[in-house]
């Protein structure tokens, strides 16, 4: 009885975990470049076995990786200039807030203090992991290869000025994460080098790869299997009623 009952609390909480998952999936949708988180997973048994407690209370053990799907996510179309996405596989090299991290949104514009950066506000780097500075300009555009170009504001027109490079990487062999900030990482926090064979494709935007219809039925997967396990819990306590009854002495 003991086991039944700690088995059906540990599936409940791991069906709150996915639960907490696909909400932030769903919250994600429409987001450029997001990619959709698959959670932890479990790793193992622990036994509750300190001091006076039972050893059948055993709970799951799951690690500290937040896996995620690094599936492309649909290319669309937009005919803006500031609008690019990987083609294929590779990620940019941003600064967010922590260190830098990787990532796939490509919805590019100019920020107030004249750095170029993604919708999220992370600065978008250069090979040498700096932040590409954008002077006053009438005009911007990225090549294939990266190179971020500008007709300075002030010059003839059809003047081109190269400020830099996108920093890219195809982060092969690298074992990737999504820290507690959300941003991916090489999950010992090292920065994989930069590779000049990533191509992007301007004038589009990658799409968040989050299935709608996937989540959605997994949500309602998550809530029949709450159900159930709500009802062997119920069943657990009918049949400790039953066993007390039997045990009880004749009146």
């Amino acid at each position: 009885m003991d086991k039944l009952i700690y088995t059906v609390f540990n599936t409940v909480n791991n069906i709150y975990d996915n639960r907490a998952v696909r909400a932030q999936n769903l919250s994600n949708i429409a987001v450029p470049g997001y990619k959709r988180d698959l959670g932890a997973k479990s790793v193992g048994v622990a036994f509750l076995q300190n001091m006076d407690t039972l050893p059948t209370r055993a709970m799951a053990i799951q690690d500290d990786n937040n896996y995620f799907s690094a599936q492309p996510g649909t290319l669309s179309q937009t005919d803006i200039d500031t609008d690019i996405a990987i083609s294929g596989d590779g990620y940019f090299l941003v600064q967010g807030v922590g260190n830098p991290s990787l990532s796939r949104r490509g919805d590019l514009r100019v920020s107030n203090d004249g750095f170029l950066e993604n919708g999220t506000s992370q600065q978008l780097l250069d090979g040498g992991l700096q932040p590409i500075k954008v002077p006053n300009y009438r005009f911007l555009k990225v090549s294939d290869d990266g190179v971020v170009k500008i007709e300075p504001l002030g010059s003839p027109v059809g003047t081109e000025q190269v400020i830099g490079k996108l920093g890219m990487t195809f982060a092969f062999g690298a074992e990737l994460k999504k820290f507690p900030d959300g941003e991916i990482r090489v999950k010992d926090g090292s920065i994989p080098p930069v590779d000049n064979e990533v191509r992007v494709l301007p004038k589009h935007l990658e799409l968040s790869n989050v299935n709608i219809t996937e989540e959605l039925i997994n949500s309602i997967e998550d809530q029949r299997q709450y159900e159930i396990n709500i009802k062997m819990i119920a069943n657990a306590g009918e049949l400790d009623e039953a066993g007390a009854t039997l045990l009880r002495l004749p009146q």
